[in-house]
């Protein structure tokens, strides 16, 4: 009997020892399994425009593009106060931007919002997409957060001292870094939130990392130095001395070549190992990042109000682009896969920059623009631009195909007295069908402003008075319902005399023949 027991007892161990295993293999993680919770599997997402200068390399190309000689405005949209963070864009169409008014904005392709969340502090930072969705954005009260697609926050995390203004990268295996203004460190952070390893720098950090294929992040800080970070552990790799404060984020080409500007006025070239290829003595500030040509060549905007190019291997300059006034650029280009370079500039006006340099076209905005376009599957052009006042909008564009109203006509009077109203007609047509808007240069510092719009080929009707004699060249151009303008007509018109001279002359002339005057009086013509 004992025996039976020994027996049943021993073949119960055994199957007991069989099944554990199974049943522990079950429960426990592999070291590979726990990493990979920790680190995520998941890069960046694989979007249109998923983050600043759209990838990790900060190259500014978009794969998409929409061919056209115009723009139309699709919609533009109030989001808020001050907009110095750039959009990103997921794989839905979602727009995502930051605003100085605390708000991380989500908005619809169709200009719709789709949800904000309020963080602790303004928000200059651009946000960064990962691969499972996550929306990561630095804000000024010092923290990282990372938000669902829905809008609910998943987690924050204080960076530094405080004011988190550089745009997060993310790598192949998830992994964030951002940087601190005040606390002049870099953090390389998990995806759950939790840091990897925190590196203190020489001084306040305002631009953002870019990544190589190589394990390198680099980064420029306010010490004047670039740094060189091995990703896996945050130790210094190389650092290189420039003359001043660097706030233009590092681009790297497909050579891995590392450009950048900084506040002593050069743009730096610099070998992967940190040693000197070139620099370019531009004569002012760069703030902008450099982005890239399709041809590899180096497109940046400088505080001089010029947009450049130049070559990247030498520095020889290709040519440059002169704003509408001397203003400063700070926005980074995007460029399209037609080679179009879009870019903004501290006047207001956003261009349209041919790939040699010239004007393809321009948009008036508000006062400023801070921030560089992003780019949607579609070719639709996205970016934020703001008042003095505060007031912010976000702005979405589409190349369009347009032909400009013909050249109008105008016809009046070509002579006359001064102080008299004079009626002056201008017509025009539109081969696309489209309305259109008629201006008057008076010739004499006045205008007439734009128009209502009119049907293409419907004439229209202006007064204008003199009030000083002379020679007056009026002109007149169209525009159509896209913005797209004609070549001006002209019309010279004569104001020769006053007309208080005028009856003065008729009275001298009436006093000398009296009976011509008895006729003109009896007749009730005087």
């Amino acid at each position: 009997m004992k025996k039976l027991f020994l027996s049943i007892g021993i073949i119960f161990l055994f199957i007991i020892s069989i099944l554990t295993p199974i049943v522990i293999s079950n429960n426990i993680k592999t070291s590979s399994e726990i990493t990979s919770e920790s680190t995520g599997e998941s890069g960046l997402m694989d979007s249109s425009w998923p983050m600043f200068q759209h990838d990790i390399r900060h190259t500014g190309r978009s794969p998409y593009g929409k061919s056209g000689n115009w723009f139309k405005e699709k919609w533009n949209r109030g989001i808020g106060s001050l907009a110095y963070s750039s959009p990103a864009i997921d794989n839905n169409g979602i727009i995502y931007i930051g605003l100085f008014d605390y708000y991380l904005y989500a908005i619809n392709p169709d200009s719709t919002l789709k949800w904000k969340y309020k963080t602790g502090g303004t928000i200059q930072s651009s946000p960064a997409i990962a691969e499972d969705g996550t929306i990561y954005v630095g804000s000024e009260d010092a923290k990282l957060y990372a938000f669902y697609p829905n809008g609910t926050k998943k987690w924050s995390l204080t960076i530094g001292d405080g004011w988190v203004h550089t745009s997060p990268v993310i790598d192949e295996q998830g992994i964030i870094y951002a940087a601190s203004v005040n606390g002049n460190n870099i953090c390389a952070i998990y995806p759950n939130g939790t840091k990897k390893w925190d590196i203190k720098l020489g001084g306040m950090v305002y631009c953002s990392a870019a990544l190589d294929e190589n394990s390198t992040v680099y980064i420029g800080c306010n010490d004047g130095y670039m740094y060189a970070l091995y990703r896996n552990n945050g130790t210094l790799k190389w650092k290189y001395k420039t003359g001043g404060k660097i706030g233009s984020a590092p681009a790297i080409n497909n050579k891995g070549i590392i450009y950048f500007g900084s506040n002593d006025g050069y743009l730096y070239a610099l070998y992967p190992n940190g040693t000197r290829k070139w620099r370019r003595d531009v004569g002012d500030l760069i703030i902008s990042s450099p982005s890239f040509t399709s041809e590899g060549n180096i497109i940046i905007g400088c505080y001089d109000g010029y947009v450049y190019s130049f070559n990247p291997d030498n520095g020889a300059q290709k040519w440059r682009f002169e704003a509408e006034k001397y203003m400063f650029i700070s926005a980074s280009a995007s460029i399209d896969k037609n080679g179009i370079i879009y870019i903004g500039a501290g006047n207001g006006w956003f261009y349209a920059l041919n790939p040699d340099g010239t004007l393809k076209w321009k948009y008036k905005t508000l006062d400023e623009i801070f921030t560089s376009a992003a780019i949607d599957e579609n070719g639709t052009i996205y970016f934020g631009a703001h008042t003095t006042s505060f007031s912010a909008k976000l702005y979405s564009l589409e190349p369009i195909d347009d032909n400009a109203p013909d050249k109008p006509i105008i016809n009046g009077t070509t002579s006359g007295l001064i102080d008299i109203e004079y009626n002056y007609t201008a017509v025009t047509s539109d081969s696309d069908g489209d309305n259109v808007s008629y201006y008057f240069n008076w010739g004499d510092s006045s205008n007439s402003g734009w128009t209502d719009y009119v049907p293409s080929g419907t004439m229209v009707n202006l007064s204008h008075n003199w009030e000083n004699s002379g020679t007056f060249t009026i002109k007149v151009k169209a525009k159509d319902d896209y913005g797209m303008e004609s070549e001006w007509d002209e019309l010279i018109v004569t104001m020769p005399k006053e007309k208080a001279l005028s009856y003065s002359l008729l009275y001298w002339f009436l006093e000398r023949f009296p009976l011509l005057q008895s006729l003109l009086l009896k007749l009730g013509l005087q």
